[in-house]
């Protein structure tokens, strides 16, 4: 007896993806080395000698290997209706897959059947509950339903409990507000009978008051009670999008985990606070505190919206004209937020700086393609070479961006650990390699309390 996940051919659109991104994490966990989408109960015992025959063709060859009789439980990663001949389901391409993962397994006992039995997930059944979460960004919004045992424990640095039924994602543009959105989502994969979720957790980019939040980028504004009562969904819950990130910090394992790139060698101390940067369109921040029993509870912060305080070495002024530039730019006052430097639209914000205090180092070429593709950090990305003003605006943002963590883990003391998420760092995820590097130089200069900094 094996057990298997097979990854079948005929998948819904959105699930190859996924399937590339979370395999490896998925391998490691249950212990497969292949995977399968399935819709609904099935079961089939396959003669050897069907095996020869369609839809089994490509199996054939492997009948020789099989075992005498090799049952296999088919488990489901990700749930989906048959697409095409609804007379052929999806689960008989599973078996079929199923069948070669046999075969490649269990090899050399001679003739035989193989059995699979598939084991669903778009139900909820047994006390299980159909759960809505949703990342609601600025320009595209994430919607996936899961089935969850209310009962299931919420275990330390492992995946919250449950199995992804469906997920989708939607353009912004094309709808008029978030419920719109939801509706049709709702009405794809819920609309025939199936259950309906009976609590959604919506993440959206904004400051959430009173279950409610105005999107920053978009005129919505997406409130938990009266959705609730517009989707006959029970509990809608708003929250803020980076105390989402806070809550999936949890999930991680800080000394053994391939989702996490460690910077130093500290170890975390449990109990102790956590706290979460994150550049990408804005600058995101939330810090998490234990309670008394040692569950973690996460809190929104708007520090991306802080002063932005400009350094320098000696004499430089660089930064401090940065700041008179931006101040004209934006607002003609007395103040800057980080965020206007620290994030992918920041990293605009400084090369058009640079570009304006020093024409004649322009890359006429390169500026072009800037002001065509307007507020795209990846132009500048792409043309940074040593010398240019393009690799100057990311050397400054790093060490911006490299202040403000340890600014935030001076003002946290997150001795369970600071993370730093979004976008940008993942684009830019070099910056943090080099320990005497310019982030790393600028995070740990904290003047007396620097320190302090080698215990997070």
């Amino acid at each position: 007896q094996a057990s298997f996940l097979v990854w079948s051919h005929t998948a819904p659109r959105n699930e190859g993806a996924m399937f590339s991104r979370c395999s490896a994490r998925l391998r490691q966990r249950l212990g497969t080395s292949a995977f399968a989408v399935v819709s609904k109960p099935w079961s089939h015992t396959v003669p050897l000698a069907a095996l020869h025959r369609p839809p089994w063709t490509p199996i054939g060859p492997l009948a020789p290997s099989l075992g005498a009789a090799a049952t296999l439980r088919l488990t489901p990663v990700v749930a989906g209706r048959a697409r095409g001949d609804a007379g052929f389901p999806l689960a008989a391409v599973a078996a079929a897959a199923a069948a070669a993962a046999a075969a490649l397994a269990l090899s050399g006992s001679g003739g035989g059947s193989v059995r699979c039995d598939v084991v669903p997930i778009n139900k909820a059944s047994g006390g299980r509950k159909v759960v809505l979460s949703a990342d609601c960004g600025g320009t595209t919004t994430r919607l996936q339903l899961y089935s969850v045992d209310p009962n299931a424990p919420l275990l330390d640095e492992a995946l919250a409990p449950g199995d992804l039924l469906f997920e989708e994602k939607f353009p912004n543009l094309l709808f008029k507000s978030l419920d719109d959105i939801i509706e049709l989502f709702l009405k794809e994969h819920c609309g025939r009978g199936g259950p309906r979720p009976t609590v959604a957790v919506l993440a959206v980019a904004g400051v959430v008051t009173d279950n409610a939040c105005r999107f920053t980028n978009l005129d919505w504004i997406v409130d938990g009670v009266k959705m609730s009562k517009n989707l006959n969904i029970p509990r809608v819950e708003i929250i803020n999008d980076f105390v989402a990130q806070g809550y999936g910090m949890l999930t991680l394992n800080i000394l053994n985990d391939d989702d996490v790139q460690k910077l130093n060698d500290v170890t975390p101390q449990r109990g102790a606070p956590i706290a979460c940067i994150g550049a990408g369109t804005g600058l995101g921040h939330c810090f998490l505190v234990a309670d008394p029993s040692g569950d973690y509870h996460c809190y929104p912060s708007e520090g991306g919206h802080v002063e932005f305080a400009p350094r320098g070495e000696g004499s430089g002024r660089v930064q401090e004209e940065m700041l008179r530039y931006l101040k004209i730019k934006f607002s003609g006052w007395n103040r800057i937020s980080v965020e206007r430097v620290v994030s992918g639209k920041g990293i605009c914000n400084i090369y058009e700086f640079l570009a304006y205090t020093f024409p004649q180092r322009v890359d006429k070429v390169m500026h072009r393609e800037f002001l065509h593709r307007a507020g795209d950090a990846g132009v500048i990305a792409r043309h940074a070479k040593e010398g240019s003003l393009c690799q100057e605006a990311l050397d400054i943002f790093a060490a911006c961006y490299g202040s403000q963590c340890g600014s935030m883990a001076i003002q946290f003391m997150p001795f369970r650990g600071l993370f730093i998420t979004g976008g940008v760092s993942k684009k830019m995820s070099h910056i943090f390699e080099d320990k005497e590097g310019i982030f790393m130089s600028a995070y740990g200069d904290k003047g007396r309390v620097s320190p302090l900094l080698d215990q997070v």
